[in-house]
Formats: C-alpha cells, structure tokens, sequence
C-alpha cells in the first residue's frame, strides 16, 4: 500500500483516485495527438419519409499523404425500420474497384453488413471522395426520428496490401419525416389543337425547411432556411421548437430566408419539430435531440463526476451501461474517440456550435 489511511498528511484514498483519472486522460490525449489518424471512412446521412428509398454515401477521407488502395468497414442499422441487402449497394465506377458486401451479423432489430472495396490488384490508391452508395428502403410503419448508421471495424490497406493503421470511421444517419414537400404539378390543357408541353406551376411556399444540423444536443445552434413567397421582401415569420418560439426569420425578395435557431437546454433527447408560422403554418420538419456525449446524469453537461464515471467504464471498473451517452455510436464498446469526446465537450460545453 502506498499510501496509509492513518498516516498523517497523506491524501484521502478518493482524491488520490481523482488525481490519476485526471492524468490518465491527459496522457490520453497527449497519446492521441502522437497517433493522428490516418484515413476516416465517413458514413453520410439523407431524409425521408415512411415508404421511401434513400441513397446513403460513404466516402473516404485521407491524411498527411496516406495512400489507401482498399477499404473494408462494417455497417449496422436498425432492420426493422430500415431495409438494406448486399445487393442495394453499389461502388463509385471512378475509384476503378469492386465493391463486395456481406451480411455477417443479425439480431432481432439490427443487421451487420461488411463492406469491401477492393480489386485483384490493390493498386492505385483510391483518391478522396464517394466509396460506395448504398439505397435504403424506409419501412411504411416507420415513426418519425433520426435512426443511426453505425460504422465499426474500419480497415484500409495500402498499394502493397500492407494495412494502413488508424484508420476511423464516422457514423451516419437517416432521418424518417412526415413532412410532405409538394411536388411541382403541370398544368393540364384541354385544347385539342397541338400546344406546347404543359406548364409547370411552382409552389408559391413549398415545405422543405432545412436545418442543419437536423441532430444536436440542447444548446446547440441550428441553421432554418427555406424558401416562401408569403416571407417575400422583409417579411417576417416566427420559428418555433415544438410550442416554444425561439428565432425570427426575415425573407428576401424572392421569399427566401434563414436564421439560426437554439436548441431550448431544457429539451428532451429524442424527436422535435420545428415550425415556421405567419401566422399560419407555411413549413415544418423534424429534429431530433441528441444526448451530450458523456453526460451521465442528464442535466446537459459535462462535469468532473461525469468524466470520472466515463474514465471507470473507459478502465472497465463500470458497465457501458451506467453512462449510454458515453457510448456514441451505440456498439457497447468505450472507444478512446468517444473518451475525447466526453473531455472535449466537459472543457467546450454540448452545443454544437
């Protein structure tokens, strides 16, 4: 025993503990800084509604001149919501690859596809940019909210088959909407000379408010726009979260306009809507609020006592499970992304700003 608890002077057994957790993560950070990454495999995210088919990117992403000439990464999503087979994905034609998918796992609400983009001969390197496209079908029971797309076992390997090391992988999303976006309808004639082609007639206020993000943790700035002919030159509509009115938005002379609205600190993790009146309704979407990443106790920020409980899981001295936020991308698993993270977001604050 180092240190005795009767031994005068010396520190209480708790405060010793807090002092090493602390070190730790500093040494983790400083180890994390020495280990740069390499290559990310980035998972992009699309919205739509119950019903529909949506196309969902991965691209690639390299670093400090890091040749990566094959890839290999896992990718899982919620089955009962989201339909992907093998088949529904394709390879980008410019990386000159084929692309070969699998499934390899399947639970009763998820499934596992792993994913290769390879050729017989690893060489040229793939450059920047779109790997594959994969089509996902929304089921048409699907309820409204933002259902992730989880990349894990991210692999990338070099012009001579050598594995590139730290290479990562960020997670996607899809966004399940009840939103309808009016689509432009022709103009039908009824003449039996010969006319031109019908007319399309546009939508004086179509529907397709964007937010970006359309996923962030209370606090967060979030850019509205859209476009309004009932806004047009200066006129003003007011932005509420669910019932709360939290930003105006001002509209140019073709009714286009824009604002940044803040997520209310108060809100509740999961599905929102934000609305746009005046006074009617003249656009709606979907938002969905995330938790912060290591916030254990729920009260949207980051303290020590958090960071000490997300370094115990990170030591395997407590289960995942007594801090989910932790966890990012939901795989059951403490990764030292998710640990800086939590120490980020306890130094900056949630919002995503």
């Amino acid at each position: 025993m180092l240190f005795s608890d009767h031994a005068p002077g010396s520190p209480p057994r708790r405060s010793l503990r807090s002092v090493v957790l602390v070190g730790v993560v500093l040494q983790v950070v400083s180890v994390h800084g020495a280990l740069a990454q390499s290559a990310t495999i980035d998972v992009g995210s699309n919205v739509g509604k119950p019903g529909d088919a949506v196309d969902v990117v991965v691209a690639l992403t390299t670093f400090g001149g890091t040749m990566v000439a094959a890839t290999s990464n896992d990718l899982t999503f919620n089955k009962q919501v989201l339909r992907l087979e093998p088949t529904d994905c394709r390879v980008n034609p410019t990386t000159g690859k084929s692309l070969s998918a699998a499934i390899v796992q399947e639970t009763r609400s998820g499934r596992t596809l792993r994913l290769s983009v390879q050729s017989i001969f690893t060489a040229p390197p793939i450059h920047d940019g779109p790997l594959y496209t994969c089509t996902f079908h929304i089921a048409p029971t699907a309820l409204p909210r933002t259902y992730p797309l989880i990349i894990t076992t991210t692999q990338g390997f070099g012009p001579t088959g050598v594995e590139v090391p730290r290479v990562t992988g960020s997670a996607g999303s899809v966004v399940v909407t009840l939103v309808l976006v009016p689509s432009v309808t022709p103009t039908p004639t009824r003449t039996t000379t010969p006319t031109p082609s019908p007319t399309p007639t546009l939508d004086p206020c179509p529907r397709d408010l964007t937010l970006t993000p359309s996923a962030a943790p209370p606090g967060s700035d979030v850019m509205v726009s859209g476009r309004c002919n009932l806004l047009h030159s200066g006129r003003r509509g007011d932005v509420y979260f669910d019932g709360t009115k939290v930003d105006v938005v001002t509209g140019d002379t073709l009714g286009n306009y824009n604002g940044t609205l803040t997520v209310p600190s108060d809100a509740a993790v999961g599905a929102h809507v934000v609305h746009i009146l005046s006074p009617r309704e003249i656009a709606a979407a979907p938002f969905e609020v995330t938790p912060c990443m290591g916030d254990c106790n729920g009260d949207a920020m980051v303290g020590v006592d958090d960071l000490m409980q997300v370094v115990n899981i990170a030591f395997g001295d407590a289960p995942v499970g007594s801090c989910p936020s932790a966890d990012a991308n939901g795989d059951g698993v403490l990764t030292i992304d998710e640990l800086l993270g939590a120490v980020q977001r306890g130094l900056h604050g949630c919002a995503v700003h």
